[in-house]
């Protein structure tokens, strides 16, 4: 039997003599309406959902195996990306929920993640398979996950640290893994997870850091040279290193292949000393600490590194993994420090082949292959894979598509490059999130879509360092954002979770936040680092809304005939035309959507991105005349005269017609 097999027979089981109440969102379990509380025998209840999710498998498949292995797939090198729907799950945060209902999550003992009856009402790995239905009822076929790998204790901010403090990229967090199934460990609990997923026709997507680790990362005792050490008597010295005005005008020049490459002043460079080796170091109140000739040393915080005056203190969790290694002379100590030129924009003195880390590329080079061999994952997301070495990430995609040729490689980089492209990523995160709220910010984005873009991008207002999409302008701006989203061409649609429950509580400070938002939200217990649970239960959420929308661009991407089989999800700059609406007072966004060789056949979306008032407008479509269309969005019907037509659209309201 597979694991998934496996728990349903342990579940199957239990049920009878299972006797514990245990609480469950109603919408975990299809119910539709506002969402409260339903009390359940967790055995039975979790036996029969697994059982409903093996039902789907077809007989004599292997669903521990990739999706597109699976079904055997037309290979497009990962380029599935770009006719997909994302859910970008934070397995700790998103599956949490007061399952006793005693008015908290968890409880403050030596596991604060469980409840007095034993429940663990964080995030795991079993609940996240619970959720699959739910995200397949939204339309969902790609779900996202956030870091699942083990965290490292040391400097951890709240009281679960941050999943991007990396222990270990080869172990999962412990905590995913869920106490009703105490003879399966967290790997087969993952295992599991894809396996459902799978199941479901939904592929499985990871995000992984592999140019950071956690002050307390396990590779430290073990290869202390893959780590940068400093003086610890002078630890208060250090920071970004500072350049005078007229080095950081050249070195700003550098992503654009110009500038100067400068060091930092001899000052800075001279905190770091060279590794210890593994004998000389000892665990001193939790925290590495080397005794060497130099003196007494430790790791380091990281910084932001770019740009390279950025005036953010170091951070206390994580710390930049040595990529490159070159002689270390101590009245010089020529690169051995951590600067823009050595982390991200990388000097070409340092990034020559004989200085590579070897042992540390083939081992962040050997992550990804051992989740696809283990875990069967259809893709990755690479945080900052744009500042990793080109070489190595060359090496990273290259194992990774021998495995698997149709495997997927996302890019967190807001800008959507050529070079990307070239080196492998299927799609970048963009700049929705950035733009959505701005005034005229949809428009700025269709207006992007007529250009032709290297790789499609994520299609959401809001991400897990953005401020939430209703923060900024309540749910026009995400219901407004949705339509847009889904109907251009390059975009992803993409929920970040929580979006569709209407969460108005950031996770962290990470971007787009105003000075004031940033001091207050960094004062509060934001998710990404504490125990924290979204609203499940909620009276008024977006799922009807989203449902729809989904539904009406399945439909009509495969009605509409198109020369690749997708009308609306393609990436051709020439499948979209703005319109110029009158009224509005410009916040009216109107375009079609064409396939070049099918020009009869059309979709109209026009769209108002006023957040706070409705707008009346008129707007002329070329070939419609006298005729009458059916909107999608509303069930209305509209008539054109001699192709002009009007409304009055509420905030954030869309149109979504198709004519011909």
């Amino acid at each position: 039997m597979t694991i998934l097999q496996k728990i349903s027979h342990y579940f199957q089981q239990q049920a009878d003599q299972d006797e514990r109440e245990y609480y469950i969102p109603s919408l975990w379990d299809g119910v539709e309406g506002a969402c409260r509380p339903l009390k359940k025998n967790p055995s039975r209840w979790y036996a029969d959902l697994i059982d409903r999710i093996l039902h789907q498998q077809q007989e004599g498949k292997d669903y521990q195996q990739p999706l597109s292995l699976l079904h055997h797939s037309e290979i497009s090198g990962g380029n599935w990306t770009m006719h997909s729907r994302f859910y970008n799950l934070f397995p700790r945060m998103t599956t949490s929920y007061d399952h006793d209902q005693d008015g908290h999550v968890g409880i403050a003992t030596h596991d604060t993640t469980l409840s007095l009856n034993g429940f663990r009402e964080t995030g795991t790995f079993l609940k996240s398979i619970a959720l699959l239905p739910y995200l397949h009822s939204l339309g969902i076929d790609t779900v996202y996950c956030l870091p699942i790998t083990s965290i490292g204790e040391d400097g951890n901010r709240g009281d679960l640290g941050s999943p991007y403090a990396i222990k270990n990229q080869y172990k999962l967090d412990q905590f995913l893994a869920d106490p009703l199934l105490p003879d399966f460990s967290v790997e087969e609990q993952f295992q599991a997870f894809v396996e459902a997923a799978h199941s479901m026709g939904m592929r499985v997507i990871v995000e992984f850091v592999l140019r950071t680790s956690s002050l307390g990362g396990d590779w430290v005792k073990e290869h202390p040279e893959w780590y940068y050490w400093i003086d610890a008597s002078r630890v208060e010295e250090y920071s970004s290193p500072a350049f005078l005005q007229k080095e950081l005008d050249e070195i700003k020049l550098i992503p654009h292949g110009k500038g100067t490459y400068h060091m930092p002043d001899l000052k800075f460079r001279s905190l770091f000393k060279a590794p210890p080796q593994p004998e000389e170091i000892k665990v001193e109140q939790g925290k590495y600490v080397a005794y060497t000739e130099e003196g007494r040393l430790v790791i380091p915080g990281a910084f932001a590194d770019w740009p390279p005056d950025d005036p953010q203190p170091a951070w206390s969790d994580v710390t930049y993994l040595r990529m490159y290694n070159y002689p270390i002379d101590n009245t010089r100590n020529d690169y051995n420090y951590i600067a823009y030129n050595t982390i991200r924009y990388y000097d070409p003195k340092l990034a020559k082949e004989k200085n590579v880390n070897r042992p540390l590329w083939d081992k962040l080079s050997g992550v990804i292959p051992y989740y696809q061999e283990t875990f069967g994952i259809d893709g990755v997301m690479m945080d900052m894979g744009h500042a990793m070495p080109a070489a190595l990430m060359e090496e990273i995609i290259t194992k990774a598509r021998h495995i698997n040729p149709d495997f997927a490689f996302c890019e967190e980089n807001f800008h959507l490059t050529t070079s990307s492209k070239e080196a492998g990523f299927n799609a970048a995160l963009g700049h929705v999130w950035r733009d959505s709220g701005k005034e005229g910010g949809l428009q700025y984005i269709a207006k992007e879509c007529t250009r032709p873009l290297a790789l499609p991008f994520y299609g959401t207002p809001e991400t897990h360092n953005t401020p939430r999409a209703v923060q900024r302008g309540g749910l026009p701006h995400a219901k407004c954002s949705y339509v847009v989203c889904s109907f251009l061409p390059h975009t992803i649609p993409f929920i970040h979770q929580g979006f569709e429950l209407g969460e108005n509580w950031p996770i962290n400070t990470g971007l787009n936040f105003t000075p004031a938002e940033t001091d207050f939200f960094s004062k509060q217990r934001l998710p990404l680092f504490y125990k924290s649970a979204l609203k499940w239960n909620t009276g008024e959420h977006l799922l009807p809304f989203i449902k729809h929308v989904n539904m009406t661009r399945n439909l009509l991407d495969k009605e509409l005939p198109s020369i690749d089989g997708h009308f609306i999800a393609n990436n051709r700059a020439e499948s979209i035309r703005l319109l110029d609406p009158h009224g509005g007072f410009g916040h009216i966004l109107a375009f079609e959507r064409i396939d070049p060789k099918h020009k009869a056949e059309r979709i109209l979306v026009v769209a108002n991105t006023n957040f706070t008032h409705s707008e009346e407008f008129y707007l002329e479509v070329d070939g419609t005349h006298h005729n009458s269309f059916y909107d999608y969005m509303s069930g209305k019907q509209y008539t054109f005269v001699n192709s002009w037509f009007s409304s009055r659209l509420e905030p954030g309201e869309a149109i979504v017609m198709r004519i011909g």
